[in-house]
Formats: C-alpha cells, structure tokens, sequence
C-alpha cells in the first residue's frame, strides 16, 4: 500500500467540511413518496382564509358555492305512511357450534339481517323493492320504507319472500364480513 492510498483512505474515514457535499442541504432538492406520479385533482374547492370570499348582510358560516354537494336529495315529501317493520339479526350454527364450540362463533357474531315489512292489504305484485348495501327502500301504493341498514350487507345475495296470509315480506341480507378472508 502506497502513502497515497494511505491518504485516500484517511479522507474518506475523515472528511472535512469542505469536502462534506451531504451537509449542503440548501441546494438539494428533497423529494418525499408523496411526489411521485401525478397530482390527484381534488373535487373539494380551496377555503383557506386567503381564497374564501367573505358574505356580506349575512350570518351563513359559509357560501353555499363552497360546500360539496352530498347525497341526492328526495325532490318530493313523501305522504304515504311508513309501515311496520322489524330488523333481527340471525346466526347460522350447527350442532358443532353449540355442543363443541369448533366454528369459533360467539354470541355476537351474526350472520344474516332479516328485515321483516309489514304490509297489510297490498298485493305482492304492488311491492316495489330497492335494495342496496347500505339501505332497503319498499313502495307500495298505500306505504312508502326508505331504512338505513345498521350494517352492510350483500345486496346482491340476499332473498326475499312474500307471506300473503300475514301480509309481511321478509328479506335476508347476507352481512358483509369485515374479516372474511381468515381461517
């Protein structure tokens, strides 16, 4: 090993502060994950006190511009009755559930939410059923249901059936599970 190799080395182990360039920090440009690819557009407008536009002879908090536009809203009050309804939650369990307790079921763990609808004289070809994942709407000509489910649940698997002698229609929606995936 030469004496230059020797020196080479010595200012590599260490360095003075002139030959630091990782202290300069004012000419480096700093680039975080968040600026990779491109900038999403943000529907939300700006409302920083600089861009919000203050309402003169008016007590509103806020412009009507500047709030986001929610959910539809029902064009018409709606006059038809609301009818009679239950919500239950069912539990599917086996004798290996109750005896053995291998399913790792709980009492708190359900399975299905079965909406029962009162509807008394109405025809089962007079029902008009909406459901989705997150609401059950029910018209007839003498009622009118729009429900907000406390859960989610599969819209698309669940069932529905019409007892014509109580005059009730029962559907069973399937809950969406949360952790479905796990053995």
């Amino acid at each position: 090993m030469a004496g230059i190799d020797i020196k080479s080395l010595a200012t590599m182990l260490n360095p003075t502060a002139e030959s630091d360039s990782d202290s300069d920090n004012e000419n480096c440009i700093k680039f975080t994950p968040g600026d990779i690819g491109k900038k999403p557009k943000s529907d939300i407008p700006d409302i920083t006190p600089s861009t919000a536009k203050p309402v003169s002879g008016s007590k509103d908090i806020w412009d009507s511009e500047a709030v986001p536009e929610g959910p539809p809203v029902v064009e018409h009050e709606e006059h038809r009755p609301q009818p009679q309804y239950d919500i239950c939650f069912k539990q599917n369990v086996a004798t290996e559930d109750i005896f053995l307790g291998m399913s790792g079921k709980h009492p708190g763990s359900n399975d299905e939410l079965v909406v029962t609808i009162q509807l008394p004289d109405t025809k089962q070809k007079d029902i008009e059923l909406n459901v989705t994942d997150s609401r059950v709407e029910c018209w007839t000509e003498k009622y009118a249901l729009r429900l907000h489910l406390p859960k989610p649940v599969e819209s698309k698997e669940g069932s529905a059936k019409w007892v014509s002698d109580k005059y009730e229609l029962r559907l069973c929606l399937p809950l969406k599970k949360e952790f479905d995936f796990l053995p």
